[in-house]
This record gives structure tokens, C-alpha cells and sequence, in this order.
């Protein structure tokens, strides 16, 4: 440093005397010419004269010991030339005076040739080195020596640049050669280091007393870059930089993350050396191999970090805090890009360490200008709620150098990083007011990501969450990427073997670099069930989840696409061996708590003959309270689900059932609505835009209503009364979303409410199609099931309202159940007239004098079969049969509900019996006991002569009904029984008297009897019992 202080005295000389002369600053002024002829200042001892007295080309000049001006905007050219003898030492000072003389320097080596590099050794430049030196700076002791390849630029920090050349011996025939040109600079030309005026970089604020050490704050407000020392030139040798980022200004519920990145590679110019000192054999094949399989792919971009970091490559250290005791996130060491390297909270430290030695880097294709590095700084914000980062200190571990000492790390420190996430469920009763605004459900689910922040090696992340009693877990990927940035991502046609065994030979017996497990369970070492492992590669994928969009609704994912548990907690975890900075792991993934809680007991489908899908959506509920309709989202549409019917049966033995709807909805767009219906007095659907083209096309046929009121693919709630299981009248019909609160009282002792929707929407789930009630006992007559099932074969039934003391009208509107025995059919008589069903002219209802209905039902499909205006005695009568009447047959047993929806003061009547078809006898005649000509049909006995006409016309009363006939039929069945036993008796004892007259004359016939007998078909159970013709008693 002597040399550089006499240098510079003697520049401030020589600069006295140019001025004395009338020369400027960078000029030299020659001899002869009294001072006043001026030659540029790299004319000194450049070979060629320039001074007419030869002045500027001394004997035995050289150019070293000088200090050199020059004006803004001109190029001087200074060379060494000659092979020096050794030892030899050489100071060239460069220096900006200001103003048209510059603020900066700028060095450009067109040649270099100092001494011989040696990669690896102790001392890299045995022989020789220049070192550069700038006044102000700490000195750094780092040198270049070797040989160059192409133009080096260094750009000074300072106004004064000191180039210092040391020889301290030369070897026979090895080259020597220094050719640079220097440039002053305007400190405002310099943008790519300062940025522009109007838009300055931050570059952070210099620590006193050291070279390049800055720190950073608030760069969510400026952009801050990080420059490697003389950006955008070559750095010095034997240089440490300690960058800190910091963010203070953090808004309220959010959280800080500081992210670095590179993506351009003209500003990552890092030297790339490759070290041949180490002598190990099998780690020089292993090295090669690598550097191999990085070439195999020119368009690809790669990444030279961790055991690739020799001993001589200058790098990039990433901490996830403010100290070097931090966790290491990344150690970089040169490549096509800087990867994003993001730290967990609102500190990062980056520390640059330069080798001592090293020859001048050469420049990058096609001569790019710049050399050297800049980062990017960006702040991410997140809430400080979200599970974008992890609230766990990750536990720093030695970085691995090599790749058994990284085997080795893995297997006895894999748990040492502590990266957790709970997730947690809410309660589901929050969900159904979603579509209200400003409610949030993602206590119930929610779409998760790979942590925002690089995670450092070997490091496991778990996510765990935590379902409420009676939850379960799904959880589906719809993206999942994990890829090396040391290795290649993109491969060339034909070049996949060679990849492929290349990639083989370097991993073979490694561990996973990305390993993802889920079990059932929260702890890792549990007995939970394992529901999937995948080493280097994706799980069970939903891509088309990834599509949706506001204009496209893709497909809905379905439970085979993910994973399901049996339980409320269910564990994922990541292990990433190399890092997320070099390995990135990026994912998707979409988990939802899912109620499975189901209200009641289960409902045999006996007592319901309605199929629920799925089967376990019938239940029973016989404890008073509120309940609601199933909420499990994988029985909609958004679980994949086409078809939903689910029976909820609501029953209170020997009570009434006291309902109260509270809410309900049926989709986002609802296609019907509810309305009072005149004819039945209770709420219908009424489908106000029927649309064909909505109707699947694949619902099965216990599903398909379509002759209904309101088809099944549009979403609807029924409610029926179901006194007795199997047996259910509709009591009101529900599609619309303003239609609660409604309140309903049974006649009997059950309600059923079914929920149906056979074409469900992708996007809707229990959220947009459920109900919630409540329900209470409500005292009444403790039999009316009971009463109201009327015994066969038939009778009378007179009704009145108010009920008063009539022990038939006291149930109110409870129905009433005809059911005929065998192979029979019920017939109904109603007095009154009918109201046609289909008519939507009120004419017919305006005609009705009263308010009260008789309404019949078919019992298998629970549709109204006839309403009748109710009359009296001398009004005509409505004839109904059930259902099947034209062609019996023994599949199912006949049945009829009749209601008696009473609204105002009234009295009705109606009459029923058992009829059936007589089979024809032989000679073509019918074999009724009792024939009711007017029905063409057969009648009990029991009903004959009793007292009510039960035939139309009063056949069965009339003509052979005498006093004795009429006082069996007035007896009760006891009675009756009574009366029939004496008169079998009789009849017998009539019998056998025949019998003994005829004896005689049966003894001469009993040959042609029996000859008759054999030729005859045999006397079976059919021709000895007949259920058609068979009576009361039969």
C-alpha cells in the first residue's frame, strides 16, 4: 500500500504541474511547447510518441506508480507490456476528480495474464496476483491471478480505484500480460446500480467499517435490491457480506415473510468453478455424473447449490432469521436463477462469502455486460390466521456436504424440524346460514397450500386436523408438483433412457426426496390406519378441480378422487430432504369436516316402502327437540352424489306430533314454489317453469314421480302423516325458500318428512338444500291409530265437526286405513260429489257449498286418488275402488286412506266393504254367496241383512231379509256366532236324517259313483276351500 500512497503523491505532482502548464486535470501536458500542448493521459509510455519532444515516452518509462484522470464519456487505454523480471510490483491508480470529471471508474480487462490459478490450493496464486483496492473501503487481501477469457468489467464503489500487480517469480515461457482501458463515470449514468432518478433502488444502509455489510427495512415501500459488491462488475476477491431484511411495519392481523429471488440469469454471473483438488476417486465420478446429467438438456435451467458449494466457489447463504444461528434455508453457489427463497417471519440475513482466489470470470453469452448479481427483495403479507406459514421454530441442523453425510442426516434427524399445522372444525350448525353475507365456513373447509415460506432440509411438515365428534375428513389434491432444480425438469425427445439410468446410478439406494403420508390418527407414530404413502411421486389427483372457475363448474370431486376417514382426525405430512428452495413442493389441497351425525335411530324400510338413498338417510327420531336434515356434503352434489331422498319418520306413541319448520332451503335457484292449495286445503309445489331438459335420464324407477305434482328432480320437501308404518298420507309440500316458519299438528301419532332431489347440482350441498325443525308431544286421544284403522269386511262411518263427543270424528284429521283381506279389493262409497283433480277451472270447487273435504289416497303412492265435496244421505255417492281392481292379484294386499279434512261445521259419510270377483262355475254360473249385482261383484255375508245398505241399490237389504235374518245381522259378532253354531247344528242334524233315507238308494250307486269318481279330475283344497266365495268366516 506504500507503493499506491507514492503513486498518488505523485499523481497530485504531476496534476500541479499540468494545471501550472494550462493543461486540465487528464491531460498530460508534454515539455517542449512552454506547457501548452497536452496529449491524453494514457499517452504516457503507451510505445508511440505523442509529444513532438518525445516527452511522454521517457527511456526505461512504464505505466505503473501513476495515477490516471479522465473526462467524462472518453475511453484511455493503459497496457503493461514486456515480461517484467521478478520480483515484480506494479500500482495503477485510477481516479475520478468530479464533476466533467467523473464520480465512478470503470475498469475493463481486455487482457489477463498474471501468474497461474490452482483451484483448490492453500495459496491459489502461488506466483502472482492483482489485487484492487479502492480508497475508503476496507482492504479485502483477495487476488485474481491466471488467465482470463474475454472482457472483465469492475465498476468502483468509490472515486478512487488502485490496481496493484505482484510477481513474485516467473516460470519459463508462462505468458504475461495486463491490457485494460478505464472510463469515468457520471454517478447519475449509473441506473443499473442506482436506478432511475425518478424511481432510485434501495440498497440498503452500510454498516460502518465494513466493506458490503447492509441492512434493509420497510421494502414493501421501495424496491430493494441486493448487489453483490461493484455491481454491476466483477466483485472482489476474499469478500463477506451480511445483508439484513427486516420488516417492521406489519399491519394488524397479518404476518410477514421476507422473499428473495432471481428468475433473469444475465444477473446471477457467479463464478462457476468446478473443484479438481480432491483426490477422492468415486466423489470425482459421482461430481461428474452430476454435471453430466445438468448438460443432457441445454434449454433447461439448473441450480448448483449445497454439496455442489466446494471449497472454492464463491456463494449465497440464506437464514431464516437475523443471526447465523438460524436455520440455513439455501446455500448457493451459481446457476441460471436464484430460486425464491422466502423465510418464515420478518427477518431473513443473506450472507455473501467470495474465495480468496480466483482467476477474472469471463463473460457471459453473447458478452453480456453485466457481471456479478442482483436480488430482488419482496415482503409477502398473510393473515396472520392462515396456514400459510408454520408457528413452530424450525430446529437448525449441520448442513450437509456431502451425499452421505446427507443420507446420514436423514435417517437420525428426520423429526428434528418441528413445521405443524392444526386445523380445526367449527361447529356445523354455523354453515347454513352461508349464503348470508359476510359468513365465512372455512372452519369447516377450506383449501390449504404448501407453506409460503422455503422450508430448510430434511425438514417434515404435518398438517393435522381435527374433526368435531362425529365429523369425518375429506381431503382431495387438486394439484401437487414437487420437482429438483438441480436436476433437469424438461428432457428432450430421446434422450429419457439416458436420463432415466443417469438419474438412477446418482440416487440409488437415497431415501425419498419428497416423501407425503396420510394416516388416520394425529400422532405420527400412531396406530391409525394409512390411507396413503408416495415417495417422489403425487397422490390420488382431482385435476379438474384446478378448472373451476367464475363461467366453468367442472365435474364435482367425488371420494374416490381423495381420501376419507372413519373418524375426526386424520394427519398429513411432508418430508423434503433437499429443501423446498432447490426441491420446490408446491400443492393444492381441498379438505372439508364433514357431518356424518345422523338424527335418530335407524328406519327399517319396511315401515317407510320409500328406497332412501343413500339407505342409511332414514332414520327415526322419537325424542322431542329440533333437528335437522342430513348434512353430510358427500350425499349432495358436491360430494359426487346424483340422487338424494331421505325419510326422517317423527314419532310419539300415544301423542300427537307438534311440528315446526324454521327454515328450509332447496338450492340457489329454486325452479318452484309453494302454495296453498285449494282443493286439499294444505301447502302443494307448484312447478311454475318445467323444464324437460332438467330431467335425468338415468333415475331409477322408484325414483321417477314424474305423473306427481312436482317432479323429483326438482328439490322439494314432503311431510306426511303416517299413523301406522308403511302408511302415509301427504300433509304438505314445500320447494321454495320462503316458506318457513310453518307449524303443523298430526291427527295420529307420526310425521315422516322426505327430503328429494334426484338431479342434484355440482356446486350444492346440505348448505343450499336442508331444513331444520323442531318438534314437540302433543297430548290427544291415545288410540286414534287404533280406532281409525277399520277392521274388514266393511261398515259405516258418520263424521261430524266440530267433534263434539263423537268418538269417530275426535282424531280430526287422522286417516282413516281400509285394507281388504286375501285377494280382494276395497270398495268406498262417499256421498257427496267429486271434484275433478285436474281441472284448473275453480268452478268446480265454487260449486261445493262447504269448505270440508273427503279425500282419498292411494296407500302405495300416497297420491290423491278423489276429493269429494261432502254431502248427505239423499245426495248422490262417489264410487271408488283401490287400486288394481280390473286385475287382482295377490302381489300386494288392497288398501285405501281416506281423510276427512274438516275446516268448518259439517257432517260426512262414507261406507266401505271387501268385493271380489267371483271365479265362473262350471256351468258358466257365478258361485257368490252373497252377489252385490250392482258392483257385478261379491259382497261378505256378514255385511248381508245387516241393517245399512251396503250394495248400491240395497240389494243386500232387500227382498229375502226377514226378522230372523235381520236379528242375526243386529247382534253383535258374538251374537251372530252364537246364532250361526245353533243353526249349523241344525242343519246337521237335518243332514244326517236325508242321509238315513237315502242310505239304501246311495248303496245301489256306489258302483257307478266311484266308476264316475275315478274318471273325474280329484277333489283338491281349491275345490273344498274357495277364498272368492268364501264369507265373513272364511
Amino acid at each position: 500500500m506504500c507503493g499506491a500512497v507514492a503513486a498518488l503523491a505523485l499523481g497530485i505532482a504531476l496534476w500541479t504541474r499540468g494545471a501550472a502548464g494550462g493543461c486540465g486535470v487528464a491531460e498530460l501536458a508534454c515539455r517542449s511547447g512552454g506547457g501548452n500542448t497536452c496529449v491524453r493521459p494514457d499517452a504516457y509510455c503507451d510505445g508511440e510518441a505523442q509529444c513532438l519532444d518525445g516527452s511522454d515516452e521517457p527511456p526505461q518509462c512504464t505505466p505503473c506508480n501513476r495515477t490516471y484522470y479522465g473526462r467524462v464519456g472518453v475511453a484511455y487505454a493503459v497496457a503493461l507490456r514486456g515480461v517484467p523480471r521478478a520480483p515484480f510490483l506494479c500500482h495503477l491508480t485510477f481516479t475520478a476528480g468530479g464533476g466533467a470529471h467523473g464520480d465512478l471508474v470503470q475498469l475493463a480487462f481486455d487482457e489477463f495474464r498474471v501468474g497461474r490459478y490452482e483451484a483448490g490450493a492453500l495459496d491459489g496464486c502461488p506466483d502472482g496476483y492483482m489485487q484492487v483496492a479502492e480508497l475508503g473501503r476496507p482492504f479485502t487481501g483477495g487476488s485474481w491471478c491466471g488467465v482470463a477469457d474475454g472482457v472483465a468489467l469492475y465498476y468502483s464503489e468509490t472515486a478512487t480505484v488502485t490496481v496493484s500487480l505482484r510477481l513474485a517469480r516467473l516460470r519459463l515461457g508462462e505468458p504475461f500480460a495486463l491490457r485494460l482501458r478505464y472510463k469515468v463515470l457520471a454517478a447519475r449514468t449509473a441506473i443499473v446500480r442506482l436506478g432511475a432518478r425518478e424511481r432510485p433502488l434501495e440498497r440498503g444502509a452500510a454498516a460502518p467499517g465494513s466493506y458490503c455489510t447492509r441492512s434493509f427495512e420497510e421494502c414493501h415501500r421501495k424496491p430493494c435490491r441486493l448487489q453483490s459488491p461493484n455491481f454491476p462488475g466483477m466483485y472482489p476477491r476474499n469478500v463477506s457480506c451480511y445483508w439484513t431484511l427486516r420488516q417492521k411495519d406489519i399491519p394488524t392481523c397479518k404476518h410477514a415473510m421476507i422473499s428473495v429471488r432471481q428468475d433473469h440469469a444475465h444477473k446471477m454471473q457467479i463464478k462457476r468453478s468446478i473443484s479438481m483438488a480432491r483426490n477422492d476417486f468415486h466423489w470425482k465420478q459421482e461430481l461428474k455424473v452430476f454435471i453430466d446429467m445438468l448438460s443432457l438438456n441445454k434449454t433447461g435451467r439448473a441450480v448448483l447449490a449445497w454439496r455442489a458449494c466446494t471449497g472454492e466457489r464463491d456463494r449465497l447463504i440464506f437464514y431464516d432469521g437475523a443471526s447465523t444461528d438460524d436455520p440455513v434455508l439455501l446455500e448457493y453457489c451459481g446457476g441460471d436463477l436464484l430460486p425464491r427463497v422466502a423465510s418464515r417471519g420478518p427477518d431473513m440475513l443473506v450472507a455473501f462469502h467470495s474465495s480468496p482466489f480466483s482467476a477474472p470470470p469471463r463473460a457471459a453469452a453473447p458478452l453480456a455486460p453485466l457481471q456479478g448479481f442482483e436480488l430482488d427483495v419482496h415482503v409477502i403479507f398473510a393473515d396472520s390466521d392462515s396456514l400459510d406459514y408454520a408457528r413452530y421454530e424450525l430446529v437448525s441442523l449441520p448442513v450437509p456436504q456431502t451425499l452421505g453425510q446427507l443420507i446420514s442426516s436423514f435417517q437420525s434427524n428426520r423429526e428434528a424440524r418441528r413445521c405443524e399445522f392444526h386445523v380445526k372444525a367449527s361447529s356445523s350448525d354455523e354453515e347454513l346460514n352461508v349464503t348470508a353475507p359476510g359468513i365465512s365456513t372455512r372452519g369447516r373447509r377450506g383449501r390449504i397450500h404448501a407453506p409460503t415460506h422455503t422450508l430448510p432440509p430434511n425438514t417434515t411438515c404435518t398438517w393435522t386436523f381435527h374433526g368435531r365428534p362425529g365429523d369425518l375428513v375429506w381431503i382431495y389434491f387438486s394439484s401437487f408438483t414437487q420437482y429438483s432444480l438441480v436436476d433437469n425438469r424438461r428432457v428432450e425427445s430421446g434422450e429419457e433412457d439416458k436420463v432415466a439410468e443417469v438419474r438412477g446410478r446418482l440416487i440409488a439406494g437415497s431415501p425419498c426426496a419428497v416423501e407425503l403420508r396420510i394416516w388416520e390418527g394425529g400422532e405420527t407414530g400412531g396406530n391409525g390406519a394409512l390411507l396413503g404413502r408416495y415417495c417422489d411421486s403425487p397422490p390420488s389427483l382431482c385435476a379438474r378441480a384446478a378448472l373451476a372457475n367464475a363461467t366453468r363448474v367442472p365435474r364435482p370431486c367425488s371420494p374416490p378422487d381423495g381420501y376419507v376417514s372413519t373418524a375426526s382426525l386424520l394427519s398429513i405430512a411432508a418430508t423434503t430432504l433437499p429443501g423446498t428452495a432447490t426441491h420446490p413442493l408446491a400443492f393444492s389441497l381441498h379438505y372439508e369436516f364433514v357431518d356424518a351425525r345422523l338424527e335418530g335411530t335407524p328406519l327399517p324400510i319396511s315401515e317407510t316402502r320409500v328406497r332412501s338413498e343413500p339407505p342409511e338417510c332414514a332414520r327415526r327420531i322419537t325424542v322431542p327437540g329440533s333437528f335437522t336434515s342430513p348434512r353430510n356434503a358427500m350425499w349432495f352434489g358436491r360430494g359426487g352424489a346424483k340422487r338424494l331422498r331421505c325419510v326422517t319418520r317423527v314419532q310419539a306413541d300415544g301423542a300427537r306430533v307438534e311440528l315446526s319448520l324454521l327454515s328450509a332451503a332447496f338450492g340457489r335457484d329454486p325452479r318452484c314454489v309453494t302454495r296453498l292449495d285449494s282443493l286439499t286445503g294444505r301447502p302443494s309445489c307448484v312447478n311454475e317453469h318445467l323444464d324437460l331438459d332438467l330431467r335425468p335420464t338415468d333415475t331409477p324407477p322408484d325414483f321417477d314421480d314424474w305423473d306427481d305434482e312436482i317432479p323429483s328432480y326438482v328439490p322439494h320437501l314432503r311431510i306426511y302423516e303416517s299413523p301406522w308404518p308403511g302408511y302415509r298420507i301427504p300433509v304438505a309440500c314445500i320447494c321454495d325458500n320462503s316458506s318457513a316458519p310453518m307449524s303443523i299438528v298430526s291427527g295420529g301419532p307420526a310425521l315422516e318428512l322426505e327430503l328429494v332431489a334426484s338431479a342434484l347440482a355440482p356446486g350444492e350441498d346440505h348448505r343450499h338444500i336442508h331444513y331444520v325443525a323442531d318438534w314437540r308431544r302433543r297430548t290427544g286421544p291415545s288410540d286414534c291409530a287404533q280406532r281409525r284403522r277399520l277392521p274388514p269386511p266393511g261398515g259405516h262411518v258418520h263424521l261430524i265437526y266440530p267433534y263434539n263427543a263423537n268418538r269417530m270424528s275426535e282424531c280430526g284429521d287422522a286417516p282413516f286405513l281400509l285394507v281388504a283381506r286375501g285377494n280382494r279389493s276395497v270398495f268406498l262409497r262417499v256421498w257427496g260429489e267429486e271434484i275433478p283433480l285436474l281441472n284448473g277451472n275453480n268452478n268446480d270447487i265454487n260449486n261445493c257449498r262447504t269448505s270440508n273435504r273427503i279425500l282419498v289416497y292411494d296407500t302405495y303412492s300416497s297420491r290423491l286418488v278423489k276429493a269429494i265435496c261432502p254431502g248427505t244421505a239423499d245426495s248422490g255417492a262417489v264410487h271408488i275402488y283401490s287400486d288394481g281392481w280390473d286385475t287382482r292379484t295377490a302381489a300386494r294386499e288392497a288398501s285405501l286412506l281416506v281423510r276427512w279434512a274438516a275446516r268448518e261445521s259439517g257432517a260426512a259419510h262414507f261406507a266401505w266393504m271387501e268385493v271380489w270377483r267371483a271365479a265362473p262355475a262350471a256351468n258358466n254360473v257365478s258361485a257368490c254367496a252373497r252377489a252385490c249385482i250392482a258392483l257385478a261383484a261379491c259382497m261378505p255375508p256378514a255385511l248381508w241383512c245387516d241393517g245399512a245398505p251396503d250394495c248400491p241399490g240395497g240389494a243386500d237389504e232387500a227382498g229375502a231379509c226377514g226378522a230372523g235374518a235381520r236379528l242375526l245381522a243386529a247382534l253383535g259378532a258374538p251374537a251372530a256366532a252364537g246364532a250361526a253354531g245353533a243353526a249349523a247344528a241344525a242343519a246337521a242334524l237335518a243332514l244326517l236324517a236325508v242321509l238315513a233315507v237315502r242310505r239304501r238308494r246311495a248303496r245301489r250307486d256306489k258302483q257307478l259313483l266311484g266308476a264316475i269318481a275315478t274318471r273325474s279330475r280329484r277333489l283338491t283344497d281349491e275345490l273344498l276351500y274357495d277364498g272368492e266365495r268364501s264369507s265373513l268366516g272364511s
